[in-house]
């Protein structure tokens, strides 16, 4: 049974055209069932909202395009909510926000890879997104698996995604965080992550993918991408709610392979990746720094 889309979709018209349009075209949408979750307008973005509901109406190309429209608006329902509604009902799911363009074959290595991975529960998710960094040169594998959780086009089972607390217990971080150990496997993953997880459990972030990024490090499980991208995210134009205006998370081109993908059933970390995502987020890091440098200054002239 292929794993159901599901898709988040708000006010951003020309993304969600562009993501559909490009979903449409992979080799075995026609055989899969979408999913749309329509949230709910905030005061003033009604008519975004209808346009937006008057186009995903009119999709077609799936097996089957299911439609839930939203009364209330609330990003974190919509996301969270759908993808209990799918993983409850079907077991498994491919999600999908508003601003991820798939290559054809991202649905045949999302549902080859949860098949592959189903009963190896050491495996949370897989994601369809690769960073833009160069894998060793004697690396063959089509995949290869890091501590740390992608959004962009991710695909999980019910048994694992049921295990995510939604709120971080704060005396086991405070004694978790002090252990060196245990923060080095968080940095493993990216020197950003302990300082999001830090973020969440004071509150001034809710976000799912760091929850999980932080019962990853507890559990020891792992996340499988693809040796090169299968999707890209444009949403890095400044129109995101959680995403400034950049271009060092895209591909030039993304992978033109459509089958036969295949995967290991060892399950390791290869240390030149980790080292090469670690200096890849480090320097992303840097260029916050700078932006928030610059914006300071604008403020204060």
């Amino acid at each position: 049974m292929l794993a159901p889309i599901g898709m988040s979709v708000y006010a951003r018209l020309d993304h969600v055209k562009q993501a559909i349009n490009a979903l449409r075209s992979n080799t075995i949408a026609n055989k899969s069932r979408l999913h749309i979750f329509s949230d709910g307008p905030r005061h003033g973005d009604e008519a975004a909202v209808k346009a937006m509901r008057d186009y995903v109406s009119t999709i077609d190309g799936f097996d089957d395009v299911v439609i839930i429209e939203r009364d209330n608006n609330s990003r974190i329902h919509n996301n969270r909510g759908g993808q209990k509604f799918l993983l409850d009902k079907f077991g498994k799911v491919i999600w999908m926000e508003e601003d991820i363009v798939t290559q054809r074959g991202f649905l045949e290595f999302m549902n080859n890879a949860l098949d592959f991975y189903e009963n190896d529960e050491r495996i949370f998710s897989i994601t369809g997104y690769a960073p833009p960094y160069e894998l060793p040169g004697d690396y063959r594998s089509d995949v290869f698996f890091m501590r740390r959780f992608c959004a962009w086009g991710f695909g999980t089972w019910r048994n694992r995604y049921s295990k995510i607390n939604p709120v971080i217990n704060k005396e086991e971080y405070y004694e978790k965080i002090t252990n060196r150990k245990f923060y080095n496997k968080l940095r493993s993953g990216g020197h950003d992550i302990p300082r999001m997880i830090d973020a969440d459990v004071h509150g001034r972030i809710d976000a799912l993918d760091v929850k999980i990024m932080y019962q990853q490090a507890l559990c020891e499980w792992y996340t499988v991408y693809p040796r090169k991208s299968l999707v890209q995210n444009i949403g890095h134009d400044g129109s995101g709610l959680h995403c400034c205006a950049t271009d060092r998370f895209n591909h030039d081109e993304l992978w033109s392979k459509l089958s036969e993908f295949k995967f290991p059933e060892q399950i390791a970390l290869d240390n030149r990746i980790v080292t090469a995502n670690r200096r890849f987020r480090r320097l992303g890091f840097r260029g916050e720094l700078a932006e928030l440098k610059r914006r300071l200054r604008m403020y204060m002239h």
